[in-house]
């Protein structure tokens, strides 16, 4: 079994970006409409403009709303969701209390109070229209790479009870130097796919034990001849020195667009390991295979580059005598960590503008909350309400909060352990937990 490594990175690991295309919206003011709706010509417009990008034929949605019969059909369904605030699932709480986000896809409270208007009337058709239906999110110029097929099994002993985290080595598709901008993932069987994680590294590059990156995968690939790939739990593999994090996928994210001009850099000479979390927990997952795809898009150059760092001192505490943990039989239970930024890797590093965040945690999170400032003087930066472990995604900021190393933060996870018999740990499987805010930071211009 692997020697005990944390999820976190105390330094920055070039790489990433952001937004998730699988949503729908939330948020605004507004009057309410007035009577009479109808499908056509009140409500369609709505759900075109914010809904059917997923809601088509073809698309990520359960079923589709541009046109008037299964909207129809589906109505209930779609009012209470949407009073639920868990479609669109945008559960970034964006109404500028805590931090300014970039929220466009989300519903405004007009648009809410037209559909509940349509919904408890009488579901009017109205004139048939023509609309143009709004494109499903796509890669172009894409290219591709993917992992072998494989049966996974669970591997991870008491710090990940049902899980598999399985390293795949793959070439770089890019056919000269270049900057990644985007990427999209396909899991090949999503029912078993926790996460997926593509490290690039630098084969020459000296890991642990005095030993080059290559030496260290031909070691771990070979220690377990008789299965594709080595285990991998927390990392690229054990000792291995990663050089940048382009990719980082979780349920709920669609297409990845990285901002307009902001990039990864990733050189023909480099390797990709590519690392899939296995959840097995569900017996029915006994015996099934997954072969993910990863599409990468490339540019030539950049105007500025990017950066993330995975602060999670809960998973830190693994490395102590006796590691942190939540109590067990409530129904609210905190935990609360802070760090500085030069605790984080700013050293030598005069700032970073963070772009985004993405709160993780497992099936135990019901909400999360991050401050930044200095000691006596901390702001709300993000809170995260209703934590949805199939919904996440990368939060852009509209207005970016800068972090120096004198930066404190701060952040607490919320989590619901009322089933729970015994205290729970943190740990790298879905029985275990995190309290992990992924930072997306753009670096100083050159």
């Amino acid at each position: 079994m692997q020697t005990k490594r944390t999820w976190t990175w105390t330094l920055l690991v070039l790489l990433i970006v952001i937004t998730s295309a699988a949503a729908c919206g939330g948020g605004g003011g507004a009057n309410p409409p007035d009577d009479g709706v109808t499908f056509w010509q009140d409500v369609a417009p709505i759900y075109n403009a914010k809904c059917v990008r997923c809601h088509q034929e073809g698309g990520i949605g359960p079923f589709r709303l541009d046109n008037y019969a299964d909207a129809k059909a589906h109505a209930g369904s779609e009012l209470a969701r949407v009073n639920e605030g868990t479609m669109p699932p945008y559960f970034m709480v964006h109404d500028d209390s805590c931090g300014t986000f970039q929220a466009d896809a989300t519903l405004n409270a007009t648009e809410k109070a037209t559909i509940a208007a349509w919904v408890g009337g009488t579901l009017a058709e109205g004139t048939p229209a023509t609309l143009t239906l709004p494109s499903k999110p796509a890669l172009e110029g894409a290219l591709e790479v993917a992992t072998p097929t494989f049966a996974p099994v669970p591997q991870g002993g008491a710090l990940a009870e049902f899980d598999d985290y399985r390293c795949f080595l793959v070439d770089p598709p890019n056919p000269s130097d270049a900057f990644l901008t985007g990427y999209d993932v396909v899991p090949g069987d999503p029912s078993i796919v926790h996460h997926v994680i593509v490290f690039s590294v630098d084969p020459t590059a000296m890991g642990s034990g005095n030993r080059t990156n290559a030496a260290i995968i031909q070691e771990l690939d070979g220690a377990s001849a008789d299965r594709l790939g080595w285990p991998c739990f927390g990392g690229a593999g054990d000792g291995i020195d990663v050089s940048g994090v382009p990719v980082t996928w979780a349920p709920g994210q669609g297409v990845v667009n990285y901002p307009s001009g902001m990039g990864v850099p990733l050189r023909t000479t480099d390797k990709l390991v590519v690392q899939v979390h296995y959840n097995l927990v569900d017996p029915s997952s006994a015996g099934k295979t997954d072969s993910t795809t990863v599409r990468l898009r490339f540019a030539s150059s950049v105007s500025r580059g990017l950066a993330f760092l995975l602060p999670d001192a809960f998973l830190d505490s693994l490395n102590k005598a006796a590691p942190d943990s939540l109590p067990a039989g409530q129904a609210n239970t905190k935990y609360t960590w802070t760090r500085s930024g030069a605790n984080l890797g700013l050293n030598g590093i005069p700032y970073v503008d963070l772009v985004a965040v993405m709160p993780h945690m497992h099936e135990r999170g019901v909400r999360q909350t991050m401050m930044l400032g200095t000691t006596g003087n901390m702001s709300c930066a993000s809170h995260i309400e209703n934590w949805d472990f199939h919904w996440q995604e990368f939060y852009l900021y509209r207005t970016t909060p800068r972090i120096t190393p004198e930066t404190q933060i701060e952040v607490t996870c919320e989590y619901d352990t009322s089933r729970d018999r015994d205290p729970v740990f943190p740990g790298w499987g879905t029985r275990n937990e995190m309290c992990l805010n992924v930072l997306m930071v753009a670096l100083p211009p050159q």
